[in-house]
């Protein structure tokens, strides 16, 4: 279940606003006479950090039956709310944080710092309503674009599940577009959010953030998960398995038999042979039909691996002569399932540059992963990137990316 996130800490205040400008502060620049001791030695506990005595002091001011200026009474709000904020009494410190930002002596300067934590402690007590419009203010005033991890979940919160995508969403892209890891939390609540709106694009769209940012197994076999889900046709789904082996997030019987089932299928008995024994080495195998079909799977993939590898150099000589790529990118794929992957870039570069594959996405998916497991990353990003016409092997492409920054 996503929680919404918590506050790590409020900051408190350190630094008093210098004189405001508006008219309608009266007394401005002046306490009331009757309320300069108290209010002096309130400031003076302030500098001190001695909150109590601020508080103290504050009452004092409160209690003098005196007519009180705009002046007055900002500076009686002003420390009221700092001192209760910086003791975590955030039920005394939120009316008195709002009176100080809404009065007309506030300086602007000022008044966005103090409209981020107003929204911090309005958050703490589930206030969702004022978290929002006090967090909206000071994004929009200047102030600290974090703020926007508040207001989404404030959102969130009070199941405005629009709302918190629109804003999470925003920041989110904003920290990616500016070269920083947005936290995990926060793309687990945007995609609960896109989860309660049905958006099924969004909600793929933060599995791949998290597994981009946070490859934890539970993430990739989400990704998984919905791809397969997906998946149209016996060519996706044997990409989803390759890249779900890549990201070693295959754990289920059914998944490395469907994987050697699928190999075979489209003559690369290497790569059954390959995924078959993985399944056996991570003793995925447990049942007696697992076992059987494991078998039985495994004893083809042998005979046809067999036969298979005593043709690959007529093969070789018969694909350089087509004046076309498909027989090159077959053959690549062989020697990729023959854990060849430096013959199977060539061969695979070979073919796709005579052109006229009819496959060109799966072809450079192949040289992708070919360059991965020759530890040549720069030329695996390269033809990942290439990736673009088919939605689903692109988004698959744009996934296997991530090994190579790794």
């Amino acid at each position: 279940m996503v929680k919404v996130v918590a506050i790590t800490g409020l900051l408190g205040i350190a630094a008093l606003p210098a004189m405001a400008q508006d008219d309608a502060c009266t007394g401005r620049g002046k306490l009331s006479k009757k309320l300069s001791k108290p209010i002096a030695a309130a400031e003076e506990a302030f500098r001190n950090k001695d909150w109590p005595t601020v508080l103290a002091k504050v009452q004092e001011a409160e209690g003098i039956d005196a007519e009180k200026t705009e002046w007055d009474k900002f500076w009686m709000a002003e420390f009221k709310g700092i001192a209760n904020t910086n003791l975590k009494q955030y039920e005394q410190a939120a009316p008195a944080l709002e009176a100080a930002v809404n009065s007309p002596c506030m300086e602007e300067a000022v008044k966005k710092d103090r409209l981020r934590v107003l929204s911090q402690v309005e958050y703490s007590l589930k206030d969702w309503p004022k978290a929002i419009q006090y967090g909206d203010a000071a994004i929009k005033a200047g102030g600290d674009p974090e703020l926007a991890v508040f207001v989404g979940n404030a959102y969130y919160a009070s199941n405005d599940y629009k709302n918190a995508q629109r804003v999470l969403s925003e920041f989110i892209t904003g920290q990616e577009t500016a070269g920083k890891k947005p936290e995990e939390q926060s793309i687990r609540i945007l995609q609960s959010a896109c989860l309660n709106l049905d958006d099924e694009a969004c909600v793929s769209q933060q599995s791949d953030r998290l597994v981009a940012f946070y490859p934890k197994l539970e993430y990739w076999q989400q990704v998984i998960g919905g791809m397969l889900r997906d998946s149209k046709n016996d060519k996706h789904l044997i990409n989803i398995l390759r890249l779900a082996q890549g990201a070693d997030s295959l754990t289920k019987a059914d998944e490395f038999n469907e994987l050697g089932r699928l190999a075979v299928d489209v003559g690369l008995p290497g790569e059954a042979q390959q995924a078959l024994a993985e399944g056996e080495k991570k003793g995925v195998f447990k049942t007696a039909d697992e076992k059987a079909r494991n078998t039985r799977l495994a004893e083809i993939a042998r005979k046809a691996a067999a036969l298979d590898k005593t043709t690959l150099d007529a093969q070789d000589a018969r694909a350089k002569a087509k004046p076309t790529g498909d027989a090159d990118v077959k053959l690549g794929a062989a020697y990729l399932s023959y854990s060849q992957p430096e013959r199977a870039a060539e061969v695979l570069n070979r073919g796709i540059a005579k052109g006229g594959v009819k496959d060109a996405d799966e072809a450079n998916l192949l040289l992708g992963i070919a360059y991965l497991r020759a530890n040549n990353k720069e030329g695996a990003a390269k033809a990942f990137q290439t990736v673009k016409t088919d939605p689903m092997l692109a988004r698959i492409a744009k996934l296997w990316l991530i090994k190579t920054q790794a």
